[in-house]
C-alpha cells in the first residue's frame, strides 16, 4: 500500500532570502500548524475550510489548469482568482449569501496563517481578507406555535423502529434550544438525569454550558437509554443517540429525521409547510421565542442558547402570530370604543374646567 506523503512548508531560517511558496504547502501551512483540535479550532470549522479549498481546487481545474503544477506559487492563487471563485458559487451554484462569505472566511484563515510565518506574503495575505462579503439578505426566523409542535410530536409513530428516538431528540431540541452539533455530540456523561437534573452542551468554541431539563425530557431519556437505544459500533459507544448503522447520529441524519416527522405533521397541519421553517434550527428558534413571550429576560435567554453576543438573541424578540392576532383585536376594540364615546360631542362641555379640557384631550 502506497503511503501519502503529507505537504510540509518549507523552513526559512533567519535572514535568509524568501523563497516561494506552493499553494499545497500554505496549505500545510494552515490545516498542519494553524487549524487542528489542539489549538481550539472546532472539527467543523476545519471540515468547512476543507470543503472550501476542495472547491476551489475543482473550480481551478475546470478554469485555470495550468495552476494545478506543484511548482505553482500560492500568489498565483489571488484575490481576483478567489472573488472569480466565489461568483461561481453565487451565480452558477446559487449558494447563499451566507454560504458564500463561509467560503471567504477560509481565505482569511489562510492570509493570517500565511502572515505568522512569511511576512513577506503579509501584502498577499491582505489582498485575500480584503475580497468584500456578499450581501446576504436577512431571514425570517421561523418557529412553531404550541399547536404545531403538538402535531408534530404527536405524530411520531413510537411504535416503529427508532419512532421514540426521534420523539426523544425533538423534544430535547425544544426542551434546550441545542444546536444540530451540540445534540449529535451528545455523550452519556452529558447527561445528568439525578437531580437537579440538566445536560452538558458543546457548543461553538469550546465553549460549555449547562441546560436544566424537564421531568418529561427526563423520562424520555430514561426509557430512551433503557429500551430504545440502538447498539453502537466501536468507537461510538459514548454518543447519546445512534443511528441506523450503529454510529452517531450525523447533522445529515438529523435534519433528515426531523424533516419527515415535519412532512408527515404538515399533512394534517398545512402551514408546517411554509417556507421558513427550517427542520431543526426551527426548534431552537422556537425555544427562543417562547422564552421571551414568557417574559424571559434577553440576558438569561442568552446564556440558555450559548450566544456569544446580545444581537443574535434580539432576533427572537417576536411575538407568536396568536399574540399579534390579540393585540391588533386589542387595538381595534380601543379605537371602536373611542370613537363611540366621542360619537356624542366633539368638544368638552362649556361647564368644564381647565383640568377636564385637559383629560379629555388626553382621551383623544
Amino acid at each position: 500500500m502506497r503511503r501519502r506523503h503529507r505537504a510540509s512548508p518549507p523552513t526559512q531560517p533567519a535572514g535568509a532570502p524568501c523563497t516561494a511558496l506552493s499553494f499545497t504547502q500554505a496549505l500545510a501551512v494552515l490545516f498542519q500548524h494553524q487549524l487542528h483540535p489542539s489549538t481550539g479550532t472546532s472539527r467543523h470549522t476545519i471540515d468547512s475550510y476543507k470543503t472550501t479549498f476542495r472547491l476551489l481546487l475543482r473550480f481551478v481545474r475546470s478554469r485555470r489548469p495550468e495552476l494545478l503544477r506543484s511548482d505553482t506559487s500560492v500568489e498565483r492563487f489571488d484575490a481576483p482568482l478567489l472573488e472569480s471563485f466565489l461568483r461561481y458559487l453565487s451565480e452558477e451554484r446559487d449558494c447563499s449569501g451566507s454560504t458564500v462569505n463561509v467560503r471567504r472566511a477560509a481565505f482569511a484563515a489562510l492570509a493570517r496563517a500565511l502572515a505568522i510565518r512569511y511576512p513577506h506574503l503579509t501584502a498577499y495575505g491582505q489582498s485575500l481578507v480584503c475580497i468584500p462579503s456578499h450581501k446576504t439578505r436577512e431571514t425570517l426566523v421561523g418557529y412553531f406555535e404550541l399547536h404545531e409542535l403538538d402535531a408534530i410530536f404527536g405524530g411520531i409513530d413510537t411504535s416503529r423502529k427508532d419512532g421514540f428516538r426521534d420523539l426523544t431528540i425533538l423534544r430535547l431540541l425544544y426542551n434546550t434550544g441545542a444546536r444540530a452539533s451540540e445534540l449529535c455530540s451528545l455523550q452519556l456523561c452529558d447527561l445528568r438525569l439525578s437531580d437537579p437534573p440538566h445536560v452538558v452542551l458543546h457548543g461553538k468554541r469550546g465553549k460549555v454550558r449547562s441546560v436544566p431539563l424537564w421531568p418529561a425530557t427526563v423520562d424520555l431519556l430514561r426509557a430512551y437509554l433503557a429500551a430504545a437505544r440502538r447498539a453502537p459500533r466501536a468507537g461510538h459507544e459514548s454518543f447519546v443517540f445512534i443511528a441506523r448503522r450503529g454510529n452517531a447520529l450525523t447533522r445529515q441524519g438529523l435534519y433528515k429525521l426531523a424533516r419527515a416527522h415535519i412532512d408527515h405533521a404538515a399533512r394534517t397541519l398545512p402551514q408546517l409547510a411554509r417556507t421558513e421553517l427550517h427542520p431543526v434550527c426551527s426548534f431552537r428558534h422556537t425555544t427562543a421565542t417562547h422564552l421571551m413571550m414568557a417574559g424571559v429576560s434577553l440576558p438569561e435567554i442568552q446564556q440558555l442558547l450559548g450566544h456569544a453576543r446580545p444581537e443574535t438573541t434580539m432576533r427572537y424578540r417576536a411575538l407568536s402570530l396568536e399574540h399579534k392576532r390579540q393585540a391588533l383585536e386589542r387595538l381595534l376594540a380601543l379605537r371602536v370604543h373611542k370613537h363611540q364615546g366621542a360619537a356624542g360631542s366633539s368638544a368638552p362641555a362649556p361647564t368644564q374646567s381647565a383640568e377636564d379640557a385637559l383629560d379629555w384631550l388626553e382621551r383623544l
